[in-house]
């Protein structure tokens, strides 16, 4: 993709024995490994945007989830979520994970 950006894909397959098995696969593209913005998609029908952004030995990370074809299950409480993400890197060592 050039020097400027990165690509890193990621796959998740989760198991307890009280629930089924689910899947996610993530990709963020980061430029100068500064900014990353990707999405994220799971085999229940979730969907995610990702944003992360490091300087120096920290990180700061948002996203927000939801799924188009839930109905929300009343009023007061939908099916969306919103995360937020802090890193500190210990050491000298700088990169993408």
């Amino acid at each position: 993709m050039g020097a400027d950006f990165q690509f890193r894909p990621s796959v998740l397959v989760t198991y307890a024995e009280s629930l089924r098995p689910q899947a996610e696969a993530s990709a963020l593209v980061f430029i100068k490994r500064t900014f990353g913005i990707g999405a994220n998609v799971r085999s229940y029908g979730e969907f995610a945007g990702m944003a992360q952004f490091h300087f120096g030995g920290f990180g700061l990370g948002y996203s927000y989830q939801f799924n188009p074809g839930n109905e929300p299950l009343n009023r007061r409480i939908g099916n969306t979520t919103h995360e937020i993400g802090l890193q500190y890197r210990f050491g000298g060592a700088v990169g993408l994970l």
